[in-house]
C-alpha cells in the first residue's frame, strides 16, 4: 500500500485546523485541496470502489471531527492569540433625540432637504420630509433618523 494519498490527507487536515487560528483563507483551501488531491491518490493505488468509497467518508468524517474539535476549542478559551475573550460592545451610531419628536422650532439654514434647526435654543440637524425649506420657516419635529431629526412645515 502506498502511504503518499494518507500523508497528503494528514497535511490537509492539518492546514484545515490552522486555517481556524490564522487569518486569510488560503490555508484553509489549500488544506480542503490536499484532502480531495489525497482521496484521487487513494482511487488511484487502489482497485477497490468500496475501499474508495471508505477512504473518502473517513476523510470527510475526519474533516468534520476536526471542526468541531477546532471550534470546542476556540469557545472553551483555550487558545491565545487573535482572539479577545472579554466580551465587547459594538459600535453605536448617533441617535436623534426622541424628546424633540412633536416640538416646534425654527429653521436656522436652508433645508434642502437638509440643514440646521433651533428647537430650545439648541442647534440639530435635521432633514425636511417636505423637500426645500426655506431658512427662517417654522418647522415641526416629526421623527428622526439616526443624528437627524425629520421636520416638516408646521401648520398655522
Amino acid at each position: 500500500m502506498n502511504w503518499f494519498p494518507f500523508l497528503m490527507l494528514g497535511i490537509g487536515l492539518l492546514l484545515i485546523f490552522l486555517e481556524f487560528f490564522l487569518p486569510g483563507g488560503i490555508v484553509g483551501i489549500a488544506g480542503g485541496v490536499l484532502v480531495i488531491i489525497s482521496i484521487f491518490f487513494y482511487a488511484s493505488v487502489t482497485d477497490s470502489a468500496l475501499y474508495v468509497i471508505l477512504y473518502a467518508m473517513a476523510a470527510l468524517f475526519g474533516v468534520g471531527v476536526l471542526i468541531c474539535f477546532a471550534i470546542r476549542r476556540i469557545k472553551g478559551g483555550k487558545t491565545k492569540g487573535l482572539f479577545l475573550n472579554t466580551e465587547q460592545s459594538g459600535y453605536v451610531a448617533s441617535e436623534f433625540a426622541e424628546e424633540l419628536v412633536g416640538e416646534e422650532g425654527e429653521a436656522i439654514s436652508d433645508l434642502k432637504p437638509s440643514g440646521h434647526i433651533m428647537v430650545h435654543k439648541k442647534r440639530y440637524q435635521a432633514v425636511s420630509k417636505v423637500g426645500y425649506v426655506i431658512k427662517g420657516t417654522k418647522i415641526k419635529v416629526v421623527g428622526g433618523e439616526g443624528a437627524h431629526l425629520i421636520v416638516k412645515l408646521k401648520e398655522e
